[in-house]
């Protein structure tokens, strides 16, 4: 069987140039991998999982097509499917300037750009009425993979709980997502004009950076959402359109949507050749600000400290979901390596466990863990399912204490079905994540909060090389020292000499490097921004001007250095 890869790819305004350059070389180095006659079967390295929030929803959609059904569109360094969006055709001066028809009330900058290159990247291919676009699979490519966009619901699903002994509770969920299948197999069903528009959308909705871009409405069906205490309120009909914005307002890095999709293919088996690969310009760092206290709380600090706040918990909640997991896996398969060892020992060593002593509890416990009739536990999986899936998942060990005896080997594994099963461990996976970063100090457009890169195409193109370096120097470090037990490596390619010098002038630019008139222009934009909002608090004009010189001038022009 071959390695799984599960792939997210986080938000990242412009630097999502950063990650084109990763995924381009990642992508590169598994096909080179797989066609390599060194690999071996069981080395070969499948992407069958990609999600993505804001900017990697984009990239994500993306690389879904082209590797299914669109090879050739990633094969030229400069001039691929990644590069090309996040690269070339994307600009501040493209992006200030609103199109016909673009209300200035609703965003900042042009929308109508952002949909004009979803749809030159992604349904453009299917121009020609009844002619189907050439299909080629990309070696690195599964035949199937599962697509996830993580998405803000702003108008909000509501589910109910009963409550007692009357009454119900009812709760409104905005983290939303669409997800979907697609299968290279099908491509009549899987590579149509008709899903790839909804998947566009889903894109640019995904990506809708609050106030900088339009929020976008999109039609969702009943059957997406989880039936179980969806209240009837929340769908009247079988479809409801709802208003989205940027997915990373609460989900910045879907690891956790990657996971249920990974427990959807592999069904908790074969964990040993399932790996993730986090992708994203910023590493992890710590937001902790001392200096805040009930002293210096006024209003604008305490907003800005909230608002840093609620952006760090949105960016690596499941990180800590992943990490506490890992950990009490980690936990139980000590655990149960330590009772395996102790039924090994001879009869009077220190340690030494008699399998006798254990058959009465696991004999007591299991019928509670997973009642009868059906035998089935709180987490839905049958106990059969279950002891047979921990047989797999210890099947050397087990064999061990099969040598010494059948029953010390039984009453081992119902001991640890037990222990697992009242730890809600149950159907729960360690994941291997292995993740690519940069820090801001090696990026030009991280400042401005990463939507410098907008500014300058030796910007993104810097960036775009960075993100290419930081794969190759990655592959680079998993290969010189392999994980014990075997990790994804080796991944065997030859790395192109066509990678760009990089110029580290542009590392870590600040805003006060870019053009002083077009920064001018970008402060023009944000106060006619604040004085459109002002006009909606019904804000006279001469307070929006006193507002203006006081607050919003100074404020612009300390940001953007002017």
């Amino acid at each position: 069987m071959p390695k799984r890869l599960a792939v997210t790819i986080s938000g990242a305004v412009s630097l999502g140039s950063y990650e084109a350059g990763v995924l381009y070389e990642i992508i590169n180095a598994i096909g080179q991998h797989n066609g390599d006659p060194a690999t071996t079967p069981d080395e070969k390295i499948e992407i069958d999982v990609l999600t993505g929030a804001s900017a990697g929803g984009m990239t994500a959609a993306i690389a879904a097509q082209k590797l299914l059904f669109e090879a050739g569109s990633l094969s030229d360094s400069y001039n691929n499917s990644f590069y090309r969006p996040w690269v070339r055709d994307i600009s501040i001066q493209g992006l200030l300037a609103l199109q016909s028809g673009e209300d200035p009330t609703h965003s900042i900058l042009s929308s109508n750009l952002v949909e004009a290159i979803s749809q030159k990247h992604l349904t453009a291919r299917f121009a020609t009425p009844h002619v189907p676009p050439s299909r080629v699979r990309h070696p690195a490519s599964a035949p199937a993979i599962r697509l996830g966009l993580a998405l803000s619901n702003l108008n909000g699903v509501d589910y109910s709980r009963a409550m007692r002994p009357s009454g119900n509770f009812v709760y409104t969920r905005h983290q939303d997502q669409i997800t979907s299948l697609l299968d290279s197999g099908l491509p009549d069903q899987y590579d149509t004009f008709g899903l790839w528009e909804v998947l566009r959308n889903a894109c640019v909705s995904c990506g809708a950076f609050p106030f900088a871009f339009r929020c976008k409405d999109l039609t969702r069906h009943k059957q997406e959402y989880d039936q179980e205490f969806l209240d009837p309120g929340s769908f009247p009909s079988d479809t409801r359109t709802f208003t989205y914005t940027d997915g990373g307002v609460f989900q910045n890095e879907p690891l956790g949507m990657a996971k249920n999709f990974v427990d959807e293919i592999d069904d908790h088996r074969n964990i040993e050749s399932r790996f993730y690969l986090f992708v994203a310009p910023g590493a992890r760092g710590s937001t902790l600000n001392s200096a805040f206290n009930a002293s210096n709380a006024n209003y604008l600090a305490t907003l800005a400290q909230l608002l840093t706040s609620i952006q760090g918990q949105a960016q690596f909640h499941d990180w800590i979901t992943a990490e506490s997991l890992n950990d009490k896996i980690n936990l139980f398969n000590s655990r149960a390596l330590g009772l395996k060892d102790a039924l090994l020992l001879n009869p009077g060593n220190p340690g030494f466990v008699d399998f006798n002593a254990l058959i009465p509890t696991s004999t007591a416990l299991l019928p509670i863990l997973f009642p009868p009739p059906n035998q089935v536990s709180s987490l839905g999986e049958t106990r059969a399912n279950a002891w047979h899936r921990l047989q797999s998942q210890f099947a050397s060990d087990y064999q061990t204490l099969v040598n010494k005896s059948q029953q010390a080997a039984d009453a081992w594994l119902d001991a640890i079905l037990t222990f697992e099963t009242a730890a809600d461990l149950g159907d729960k996976d360690e994941m291997v994540i292995y993740g690519i970063t940069a820090s801001d100090s090696e990026l030009a457009g991280a400042d401005v909060h990463a939507f410098q890169g907008f500014c300058d195409l030796a910007f993104r193109d810097h960036d775009y090389d960075v993100g290419r370096t930081k794969a190759r120097a990655f592959i680079d470090e998993i290969n010189a020292t392999p994980l014990n037990p075997p990790g994804i490596e080796p991944i065997r390619y030859t790395q192109r000499p066509d990678i760009r010098k990089i110029d580290h002038t542009l590392d870590g630019l600040k805003i006060d490097h870019v053009d002083q008139n077009l920064r001018q222009q970008l402060k023009s934009r944000l106060t006619e921004t604040a004085h459109d909002l002002m006009a909606e608090l019904n804000i006279g004009f001469l307070e929006r001007q006193v507002i203006d010189s006081a607050f919003i001038s100074p404020q612009l022009t300390k940001l953007l250095k002017l």
